[in-house]
């Protein structure tokens, strides 16, 4: 969690420009279909980053308290939640049976130990309450982060530890519904449902597409690094790249549902 905090903390800007445009799309996704069980409720935001989550769950009727290990991140929450709390989500700084249901969407899949994160959640949820978890789904590469990378290494980058650690190790564990299911099984959560969706991202515009991945965490402090002259040419680069070869973004998205054993 200290490499991950280190990571995020100085992206918040980049990502608040960037991937919040996908991210609150998909945050609105993983909170539609349970606003009715929301509407009213203290839910906790996990791993909330920047706020998206948070957006939603206020937008549904919900009073959300967002804790997240990056200060800088939640920096740019603002008024979505009522609470911004620095904490490590496998930690989690609140007492047994805080709220009334807890979400996560994207985060558990960049820890080690995705069932103790889960643990946590159910541990501060007040049984029967939702605990919700979203991550990426296994899927084939992208085009267009795969050209945009090439770029990238062409200017000199090279992907961190923790990135690389992340595509190889952490989101293996949870990145399949049988793999989520099962995680959701050892944290003893019930009821446990796992969708499975691909979601229209609307970013397909190459200039979109480039502005969404330049500001992921493992990217932007490389393009920050980079000169003012650099960082123009890197940009143009990239959008062409996109614009020959990439494609619209539509990842692959999985759902999990369950409650907190009483």
């Amino acid at each position: 969690m200290t490499e991950l905090r280190t990571a995020y903390d100085g992206s918040g800007a980049a990502w608040a420009r960037g991937p919040s445009r996908l991210f609150d799309l998909l945050a609105n996704r993983v909170i539609e279909e349970f606003a009715a069980h929301l509407r009213g409720a203290t839910v906790l935001d996990v791993g909330a980053g920047t706020g998206a989550v948070s957006r939603a769950l206020q937008r549904a009727g919900a009073r959300p308290v967002a804790v997240d290990a990056s200060a800088d991140m939640l920096a740019h929450v603002g008024d979505s939640a009522l609470l911004t709390v620095v904490g490590d989500i496998c930690s989690l700084p609140f007492l047994d049976a805080t709220f009334d249901a807890a979400v996560s969407a994207f985060v558990i899949s960049h820890v080690d130990d995705p069932v103790r994160a889960l643990g946590e959640m159910r541990r501060v949820v007040r049984a029967p309450g939702l605990i919700v978890a979203a991550v990426f789904g296994a899927a084939s590469a992208s085009a267009s982060k795969d050209v945009i990378h090439d770029v990238a290494v062409q200017y000199g980058f090279e992907p961190p530890a923790w990135y690389r650690h992340l595509k190889a190790q952490t989101e293996p564990l949870s990145n399949t519904p049988d793999l989520l299911r099962e995680c959701a099984h050892s944290a003893s959560l019930e009821a446990v449902v796992v969708d499975d969706i691909d979601v229209d991202s609307q970013i397909s515009a190459p200039e979109d597409i480039v502005e969404y991945r330049t500001g992921m965490a493992h990217l932007a402090p490389f393009v920050n690094s980079l000169t003012a002259v650099q960082r123009e040419c890197f940009l143009r680069d990239a959008t062409s790249a996109v614009r020959d070869r990439g494609q619209p973004i539509r990842p692959r998205v999985l759902i999990m549902s369950s409650r907190c054993p009483a």
